[in-house]
C-alpha cells in the first residue's frame, strides 16, 4: 500500500529580515530535508527525508526515505502517484565547476576547465545559453563562490558556497548556514539551514538538524 505523507505547514515561520543574524555554531552532520514555500518561507513539506532533489519544473521531485525513493508532487504538495524511474535521483545538482579568471578593466571572464566561455570584452557568450533568464551566473572565485553579471563584474562579496538564481532566488552559504538572496542581493530568507537547493515550482529543499528537539532558528 502506498504510504501517504502527512504534510503540515510549519508553525515556525522563516525569518525574512537581516536583523538579528548572528554567527551560528557549526551545524551537526546529520539532518532531514523538507521543502519551503517561496512566498512565505514556511515549510510546506515537513523535514523528514534523508535526501531531496530540486523540483524539476514539471511539478516533480525525488526524495529518499530510508532506502526507498519516492516521487513528490508540488501541486498539491505530497506523494505523487507517478512511479520512480530507474534514472531518477534524490540528490541535488553539484555546485558549479565554472570559475572566474581575471579579465580586462577589472572585469572577469568565465572558464570551463581551460576554455574561456565568457569574456565581456572578447568572448561574449550567448546570454540566453549562459545566463538564461537570470542577470547573474554563479562561478567559483578562488575557494569561494561569486556571482558575475553580464559585464563580467562581481555582484556582492563572494560566499562560502552558492547556487545559481532560480525563481528569483539564489541559495548561498554564509557563516556556516544556508539562506536565500534576491536579485538585489538582499537576504529574503536569513541563513539558518544546514544545506539548501533551489526554488523551482515555488518550493525549495532545505536541510535542518535531525534532532526534533532542535528548533529551526530564524
Amino acid at each position: 500500500m502506498q504510504r501517504i505523507w502527512r504534510l503540515f505547514v510549519s508553525s515556525a515561520v522563516v525569518g525574512l529580515t537581516l536583523a538579528g543574524c548572528s554567527k551560528p555554531a557549526a551545524p551537526p552532520a546529520s539532518g532531514k530535508w523538507g521543502y519551503i514555500d517561496r512566498k512565505t518561507g514556511n515549510f510546506i513539506i515537513q523535514p523528514q527525508f534523508e535526501e531531496a532533489s530540486n523540483f524539476d519544473g514539471k511539478g516533480s521531485a525525488i526524495v529518499r526515505d530510508g532506502k526507498r525513493l519516492l516521487r513528490l508532487s508540488a501541486n498539491p504538495p505530497g506523494e505523487s502517484r507517478d512511479p520512480v524511474k530507474p534514472d531518477d535521483s534524490s540528490a541535488l545538482p553539484p555546485l558549479t565547476n565554472l570559475r572566474a579568471a581575471a579579465g580586462e578593466e577589472d572585469s572577469y571572464k568565465i572558464m570551463d576547465g581551460e576554455k574561456v566561455i565568457f569574456d565581456a570584452k572578447k568572448v561574449p557568450a550567448s546570454e540566453k545559453d549562459l545566463f538564461g533568464e537570470n542577470d547573474y551566473i554563479c562561478v567559483q572565485f578562488g575557494k569561494k563562490y561569486a556571482f558575475l553579471d553580464k559585464k563580467g563584474k562581481i555582484f556582492l562579496e563572494p560566499f562560502t558556497a552558492a547556487r545559481d538564481f532560480s525563481d528569483g532566488r539564489a541559495a548561498v552559504e554564509d557563516g556556516g548556514k544556508w539562506g536565500f538572496i534576491s536579485r538585489k542581493g538582499k537576504f529574503v530568507v536569513v541563513p539558518q539551514y544546514l544545506d539548501a537547493g533551489s526554488f523551482v515550482d515555488g518550493l525549495a529543499p532545505v536541510k535542518v538538524p535531525a534532532d526534533p528537539a532542535v528548533k529551526n532558528p530564524g
